[in-house]
């Protein structure tokens, strides 16, 4: 008996319930949405695969061969998957009609493949972790996906062909030619990271703002902070009187300089993710004692930062981005044009501003793991730098579609112009990594800068 067969009520009443949601025209929707809909579900059934397995590996070679043979279907559809989409905004005709058989044929083989293992089907599927916001702000298949409270590996493929094979996406060839007007709606405000920018007079500055804790957790926050604080202190102390290597004293300075200033969480977080990388490089160096402190004092302050709902959003989303070596190095060099670029334009730039891009720029440079979340923090890093300078723009370029402009505001114009620039170079040198993030709107919007700076240029 196949799995569509032992599931027939349940598949038919599913088709039944997506049909009627998209009706007979199709179920249309933005292709970013879509591409994050079938990561979350490929990652959801790799982790549906792999629980079981998570304290000790298969022992019997044919339980072996059967968990192995699992995961290269998902790990192949997925590479498979990001190999269309990597780069694209919106794909053409042609490609949308290949990602879709594609998907399909990967729904059917997993469904149909002896190789599988019958008891996966019977797992309870849950949708990868996503944090509070995301849950509130679901797309309609991860919401119908997040509703159901039982549901099986079995019922969350047949969901997810049933998905796939009624939703329609908006294709390159039908997009509508976007201009000025659009920006507004387009760019967002800006989002959770190391760093968030203002305008002011005319130069971008650091905007410096704390994160906040859930107001239940207020109390323990509090504590842990003096308790912090106080270890710091002694930390750095034992340190000084230590031989240990200048740079890691330099690290817990600067954390400990944070955690008290009370910095943005998301940067405490990454100061402590190196600090703690550092600490593990040369503890040998260190005396027993000392190492420990370090240890203790990184445990503490990653505990800390877990307590607020900022945190936990970013880390979130870096852990669901598909980065690899490559885009690592490519932010890397995009985040050094921007400040060769901020270089060039001292005089709309707060000093601040290049000294605190260098330094979550140099995040990039941590090994492993800690490169993917250093790269999903210069991200959106440079996308609020953006953001704050193309809405402080658009009131200026209002003016100048009503040709409402005075006279005087020639030497305006140039700022705007200059900083523009400096957004549109950062723009570029994200933008395809800002796609594959989720972020579509940073290319789209300096498309249409572009065309203004042309038309303010003439």
């Amino acid at each position: 008996m196949s799995l569509l067969e032992k599931y027939e009520a349940k598949s038919q009443a599913i088709h039944y319930q997506f049909k009627k949601k998209i009706g007979v025209r199709g179920w249309m929707i933005e292709f970013g949405e879509l591409r994050r809909d079938v990561t979350t579900f490929l990652m959801s059934l790799r982790q549906a695969v792999d629980r079981p397995y998570r304290g000790s590996p298969p022992f019997h070679e044919r339980e072996r061969e059967r968990f192995t043979r699992s995961m290269i279907i998902i790990e192949e559809a997925r590479v498979r998957f990001n190999s269309l989409t990597r780069y694209r905004e919106e794909p053409s005709k042609e490609v949308w009609k290949l990602i879709r058989q594609e998907l399909l044929e990967f729904s059917d083989l997993f469904i149909s493949s002896r190789d599988i293992d019958p008891a996966v089907f019977d797992r309870r599927f849950r949708i990868a972790p996503i944090g509070l916001r995301e849950r509130e702000n679901a797309s309609q298949f991860i919401a119908s996906m997040l509703a159901r409270d039982e549901i099986t590996v079995a019922e969350a493929l047949i969901s997810f062909r049933s998905y796939i094979e009624g939703v329609d996406v908006e294709l390159a060839s039908t997009q509508t030619v976007m201009n000025f007007g659009d920006l507004e709606r387009i760019v967002p405000r800006q989002q959770v990271a190391p760093v968030q920018f203002d305008v002011v007079d005319g130069r971008i500055v650091v905007r410096h703002q704390s994160s906040c804790a859930l107001e239940s957790d207020r109390g323990n926050v509090a504590a842990a902070l003096d308790h912090i604080k106080g270890a710091g202190e002694k930390l750095i102390e034992s340190l000084k009187n230590s031989n240990c290597d200048r740079r890691l004293l330099e690290s817990v300075e600067e954390l400990h300089s944070q955690i008290c200033s009370g910095e943005n969480v998301v940067k405490i977080g990454l100061t402590n993710m190196a600090c703690g990388i550092m600490g593990g490089k040369f503890q040998e160096e260190l005396p027993d004692a000392v190492s420990a402190m370090v240890g203790s004092y990184n445990a503490s302050i990653s505990m800390y930062v877990s307590q607020f709902p900022d945190w936990e959003n970013f880390t979130q989303k870096a852990a669901k981005i598909d980065v690899d070596e490559d885009d690592v190095a490519e932010v890397y060099v995009a985040a050094g044009d921007l400040l060769d670029s901020l270089e060039n334009n001292k005089k709309l730039v707060d000093p601040e501003v290049p000294k605190t891009i260098a330094f979550v720029r140099q995040f990039l440079t941590l090994p492993g793991a800690s490169a993917k979340r250093a790269a999903f923090a210069m991200i959106r890093t440079i996308e609020n730098l953006v953001s704050s300078i193309f809405h402080h723009s658009i009131s200026f370029f209002s003016k100048t579609a009503e040709k409402t402009v005075e006279s005087a505001s020639t030497v305006a114009s140039k700022v705007i112009i200059g900083l523009l620039s400096v957004a549109l170079v950062g723009a570029s040198g994200i933008g395809p990594a800002a796609i594959r993030t989720g972020a579509p709107w940073v290319q789209q919007a300096a498309e249409i800068v572009q065309k203004q700076i042309d038309e303010l240029v003439k």
